[in-house]
This record gives C-alpha cells, structure tokens and sequence, in this order.
C-alpha cells in the first residue's frame, strides 16, 4: 500500500506542474542551449525550459559535458519519467535539430530527444532513442528506424533534418548520415481520441524504468542542443556556355555569358524568377526597360523547356572561380531554391 500511496502521489505532483507550467513562454528559432549560463544545480527555465514530467530530479550538472563544463542532467523513477522541453512560437516548414546524449554508464538506461507530444500513449514524437539497454540509436517518425550501435558512458550526437510537407527526414549519428527520406508523423494530426497535436513543443526525455532493474531509476545528460529553420535547396543541371565542352570565360570580355538551366520531371526551370538568380557573383543582364536576358528554350532536346539567361561577364566575381567551377542559384516564383554548378576555364585576355 506505501508503494502505491508513494507512485499516487509522484503523479499528483506530476499533473500539477504541469498544469502550472502550460503556460510557459515561447522561444525562437534559431534555439540552442549548452547550458553554461545556468548555475550548476540549479534549473534551467530562464532559457525558457518548462517541466512537463517530474521523474527524480532535472538540474544543470558539471559532472560530464559535450563541450564546455555544463550538462542538462535528468533522473527518472520506475514509474514516472523525466520529460523537459521548450514551447516553439512557431514550427517552420523545414526544421533542424541536433543534440549529444550520454547515458550513465551504470545508471543510465535510455535517453530521448525530439518532439514532445503531451497527449496519447507516445511521449514523443520525430524523436531520437538512445537505448543502453539494447546499445542502439533510433528514430521515431512514421515508424521505427534503427540507426546503429551505441556504448553507455559515451557521447552520442543526433541530427535530424524534418522536411514537413514532404513528411521526410534525414537523420545524422555523430556526423554521419545514416538515412535519408524517412518518413515523419505531420507537424499536426489528432489522436485517437481527436485530441488535436501541434508539435510545437521540443525537449529532452529520461524515460521510466522497470522495477526490476538494479538502479531504480535512469541517469541521462543532455548538452549542445539547437533548433533551426532550414531552406530546402533543390540540386539542378546547369550547362555554362551551352555547346561547349571546356566552358572558356575571358573574365575582360565586355559581352554576356549564357547559361541553360535545364527542367526535370521534378524541376520547371521555366518558373525561375530571373531577378533571383546568381551566376559567380553575377545577376542576369538587364537589357531596355528592366527587361532581363532570359528565355524559354528545349536547349537539350529532351522535350521538356528550358531556359537560358545571359550574364555580364564583367559583373562575374574571379574569386567565385579560381576551383574551376561556376556555382548558379536562385529561387522560382514559388520561393523554392536551387542550385547548380558547371566547370569553366578562365582563359587570360589580350593585355
């Protein structure tokens, strides 16, 4: 009866910080935290973290770090998790995160770090699990992805880049990318009971313990943790100087540069907005009234239109050609982004 007197009254006391803290504030992005400007034992809320599940204990320790001399340290009970988490003002489209976790390596069980759904049976959602019982990193999106080995008492850093409306991700392990394109629950959905979720709060999990485990509880830290908005770049064929093999560019000339910047079945370079595209530093020539240098053309005879701008060369930027290649960006009316790149040859002018 102690015990579960002892548990009943664990998750009263959970129920009631959160209902104080559900009005937390709101952060920005970009967001990051190494939680060196917190003293050491104490919380870490001016930085605008909010408690949502109690669990043992949730402080600022200096016991081990990533980098500096700080960590977020969280404990959990048996029966009552550790979750932390700031709330976003707002969920871009494209979002990034990326954090480092250490599980202690005799206490340490297993530690979270993603998108912290408050309601239904799953905690978190577009997470990362560092499990140091199974000794493997995983992510939680559309279903499970296993992600490699881990080793308690190490550092494991995670990276996620979530791209919404396509509901992709691709996911980083300590620098390395380990999957591209995997499958990620909506940014809003509802639940099984129509509760309606916005996955505007972000944080950090211990995760509860069975009772049967030789430390009664998890010992997890948390370090480097950042959020960002990310612009999604499309990767497109770009021909400098169409018909020609070697690209010359004769940097005195006082004439234009054509370039062909080719469509694709997932690419209508017919929408490009000439007045965003860049050329080495070059913008596409205007010519009478504000007209620009750009037309349609089917330059590669594929039966999908192209099209083809002209450049000043006098406006081409030598030090964005010295490695022998021309990088081209821009944006289509749509605002969605691209970039190419072709190799030139600088060829000397007459002195």
């Amino acid at each position: 009866m102690k015990e579960r007197k002892r548990r009943w009254l664990w998750l009263l006391a959970a129920a009631m910080l959160v209902g104080a803290t559900s009005s937390g504030w709101a952060v920005s992005l970009p967001f990051e935290d190494g939680f060196e400007n917190t003293a050491v034992g104490a919380y870490p809320a001016p930085d605008g973290w909010i408690a949502l599940l109690i669990g043992k204990s949730g402080y600022v320790s200096n016991g081990v770090a990533h980098t500096g001399g700080q960590s977020f340290r969280l404990d959990s009970w048996p029966w009552l998790a550790r979750t932390d988490y700031v709330r976003l003002d707002q969920v871009p489209d494209c979002v990034g995160y990326q954090a480092s976790v250490y599980l202690d390596a005799a206490k340490g069980r297993a530690g979270a770090v993603g998108f912290v759904n408050r309601f239904g049976s799953a905690p978190m959602v577009n997470y990362f699990l560092v499990d140091g019982r199974s000794r493997r990193v995983m992510f939680y999106g559309a279903s499970w992805v296993d992600l490699g080995p881990y080793t308690p008492g190490t550092w494991c850093s995670v990276h996620a880049d979530l791209d919404y409306p396509e509901l992709k991700a691709d996911l980083w392990v300590n620098g390395v990318l380990m999957a591209e394109q995997v499958g990620i629950a909506p940014r809003e959905f509802y639940t099984s009971s129509t509760t309606s979720v916005l996955l505007n709060q972000w944080g950090v999990n211990a995760p509860s313990t069975s009772f049967s485990d030789s430390y009664w509880g998890n010992l997890v830290y948390f370090d480097d943790l950042e959020l960002w908005e990310w612009s999604k770049v499309i990767t497109v064929v770009v021909d400098i100087k169409p018909g020609s093999d070697t690209n010359p560019i004769n940097l005195r000339s006082r004439g234009v540069l054509p370039v062909a910047i080719f469509s694709s079945e997932d690419f209508d370079a017919t929408q490009v907005d000439p007045s965003t595209v860049d050329v080495a530093g070059a913008g596409v020539a205007v010519r009478g009234r504000g007209r620009y240098m750009a037309h349609p053309e089917d330059v590669d005879g594929d039966g999908l239109v192209d099209l083809v701008i002209q450049v000043e060369v006098q406006d081409l930027d030598p030090s964005q050609l010295q490695d022998g290649y021309a990088v081209v960006t821009g944006a289509t009316y749509d605002d969605e982004e691209f970039q190419g790149e072709d190799a030139v040859l600088l060829v000397p002018g007459r002195g």
